[in-house]
């Protein structure tokens, strides 16, 4: 294997971009996977780590030398905002990178946003993997894909009462991505974008009212003792990545490659769609018996005229231009095929 020629570059940066934290030991021949998130993060748990375990061992099998060591909780970069440079500047050689936190980057990314498009976290991970299958995702021509998936589609979680969507109205809410603050303003919300610990933060010093936020999301960085009100609407979700440096991936041999892609691709997709739903079922039980957060739910007569509400915000995104069109067109038709049992 070749990778790793440039780990005299890889050094100097995480010198540049953490130099809060020790020196990184780093063994030749070794992808570096990076995640912002703790290990014991849902995504770390049930996505990166099986796909780093099963990665290992069809490496082991093709006798290949190469190792996959992970650094967890932003050990080569604690920004989630940063995670793509890392990974494209050479400093993880593969990284969780989450769309809405690298704005311009993966524009027909922000499908995953729309409002009552996506159900579930399946749906969500599935469509946009054959998305970038057909080719009708952009941003990727430094970096190689190695798995997409996402997150159970977001709730909303009030600091203050909250029993129908239009009680968000002059109230500031955080969101991740600019679409989901086009859907908040047409209900007279404030949308305001920040990172999970920025809204953990903003909410206990009472700057957040409410929140957009996905249930797992709610769990992993401690948020739910920060709210007392739950409101349970598929509000958009959040597009992840696992992306890969492009000379890492030109420096593997092509068994080594194949077992990289082989257990991410569309199985991230499936298997993360299946986890982060459980999850969600989970978390939402959890809570509940907690007893300490009023739990809103809508007939589906009222998640009707929302979903309804919400249409021109799905045709203000896919008007914006030809590429976001024809993703939205192809993921429609997608989402009928799956829907229909396809």
């Amino acid at each position: 294997m070749k990778i790793l020629s440039r780990l005299a570059i890889s050094f100097l940066m995480v010198g540049f971009l953490v130099p809060a934290l020790g020196p990184i030991t780093v063994t030749a021949g070794e992808i570096k996977v990076g995640s912002f998130v703790s290990a014991k993060g849902f995504g770390s748990r049930f996505v990166i780590m099986p796909w780093m375990d099963r990665a290992r061992k069809d490496l082991a099998k093709i006798g290949s030398k190469t190792t996959i060591k992970a650094y967890w909780g932003g050990s080569l970069g604690k920004s989630p905002f940063q995670q793509y440079d890392l990974v494209k500047g050479g400093v993880a050689d593969v990284a969780w990178v989450m769309a809405g936190y690298t704005p311009g980057q993966f524009p027909e990314l922000e499908i995953v946003e729309i409002p009552f498009l996506f159900r579930t976290a399946n749906e969500a991970a599935v469509v946009t993997w054959k998305l970038y299958e057909k080719g009708l995702l952009s941003g990727f021509q430094d970096t190689h894909l190695v798995g997409m998936f996402a997150g159970a589609p977001a709730g909303i979680f009030s600091r203050d009462p909250i029993s129908k969507l239009e009680d968000l109205k002059n109230r500031k809410v955080r969101i991740v991505g600019a679409t989901q603050g086009d859907w908040l303003r047409t209900l007279g919300a404030v949308p305001e974008r920040a990172s999970s610990r920025k809204m953990n933060e903003k909410l206990n010093r009472g700057t957040f009212s409410a929140v957009l936020q996905g249930w797992s999301g709610m769990k992993t960085f401690k948020s739910f003792g920060l709210v007392n009100h739950t409101v349970d609407v598929p509000v958009g979700t959040l597009g992840f990545m696992l992306l890969m440096n492009k000379n890492t991936w030109n420096g593997l041999s092509a068994g080594e490659k194949k077992a990289v892609q082989e257990n991410g691709g569309i199985q991230i997709a499936r298997d993360s769609g299946k986890a982060y739903a459980k999850a969600a079922k989970d978390i939402r039980v959890m809570i509940k018996k907690q007893g300490k957060h009023k739990m809103v739910t809508f007939s589906q007569a009222q998640l009707n005229v929302y979903e309804k509400a919400a249409k021109p915000i799905h045709e203000k995104w896919a008007s914006k231009n030809a590429a976001n069109r024809k993703a939205y067109d192809a993921a429609m038709a997608i989402l009928k095929e799956m829907r229909a049992g396809g």
